[in-house]
C-alpha cells in the first residue's frame, strides 16, 4: 500500500500538486503482527500502474484479507468480507496497533470474536476520503484511533469527525482515542497510542451502549 500510494503522490506531483507524505517508519521494517505470524509481510506491487489514490481507503477483516474501497465502484469489488459491526478507524503505527488491540480485545471477552471488528487505514489525511465515508455505514460502532496527541490542534481526525458528523456520516456510538499529551523522549515508543489505549476506548465506547 506504501508504495502504491508513494506512486500516485510521484504522478500528482509530476501534473503540478504539492504533496506531502508524513512516514511511520517503524513499518517500513515491521514483519510481524503478532508474534512471529510474519502478517506484515506483503508481496511487492510490480505493476508500475498500480496505484492507491486519495480517496481510498483500506479495510482489514478478521479472516486478515485487506480490500480496498474505492468511492468510484461498487462495494462488490471487496474481496471476502464478512460485515463486522465495529470498526477502529486510524492510520500509520496505529494499523498494527489496532489490529494488536483487536486480539487483544476477544481475549479480554470485551466482544466474541476478532470477526466482530474490522480495522480501517485511512491514510489521506488532509479531509475526509470519500471511500471512509461510504464505508462508515457498515458499522454501529466506530472508534476512531489518532496516533497524533489528545489535546487541541494536535490530531487529524478531530477535523475529519467534525465533518463527518455534519454530513450525517457517523453512527450513534463512535468515540474517538489519541496518544497522549506529552514529551516524547527521543528513541522512546513510550508515549506512543498504544495497544492498552485502543482497548480501554473500545471496552468504554461499548460499555456505554
Amino acid at each position: 500500500d506504501y508504495v502504491r500510494g508513494f506512486r500516485h503522490a510521484l504522478w500528482q506531483a509530476k501534473h503540478g500538486r504539492i504533496v506531502m507524505l508524513v512516514d511511520c517508519t517503524n513499518l517500513l521494517n515491521l514483519r510481524h503482527v503478532h508474534g512471529k505470524d510474519r502478517a506484515w509481510e506483503h508481496a511487492y506491487p510490480t505493476d508500475p500502474t498500480d496505484m492507491v489514490d486519495f480517496d481510498q481507503v483500506f479495510r482489514y477483516s478478521s479472516v486478515d484479507a485487506t480490500s480496498e474501497t474505492n468511492p468510484n465502484q461498487d462495494d462488490s469489488t471487496e474481496l471476502n468480507h464478512q460485515r463486522a459491526r465495529i470498526a477502529i478507524v486510524t492510520y500509520g503505527n496505529g494499523v498494527v496497533t489496532s489490529l494488536q488491540a483487536r486480539k487483544g480485545l476477544v481475549d479480554q471477552k470485551v466482544v466474541g470474536g476478532e470477526d466482530e471488528i474490522d480495522v480501517i487505514d485511512c491514510p489521506y489525511l488532509s479531509s475526509v476520503p470519500a471511500g471512509l465515508e461510504k464505508m462508515l455505514g457498515d458499522y454501529d460502532h466506530v472508534l476512531f484511533a489518532d496516533i497524533c496527541k489528545e489535546g487541541p490542534g494536535s490530531n487529524v481526525f478531530s477535523s475529519m469527525i467534525t465533518s463527518l458528523h455534519q454530513r450525517g456520516s457517523l453512527p450513534e456510538s463512535w468515540g474517538f482515542v489519541g496518544a497522549p499529551r506529552t514529551y516524547n523522549p527521543l528513541g522512546s515508543t513510550v508515549t506512543f497510542l498504544n495497544q492498552d489505549t485502543i482497548e480501554e476506548a473500545m471496552a468504554k465506547l461499548l460499555n456505554q451502549c
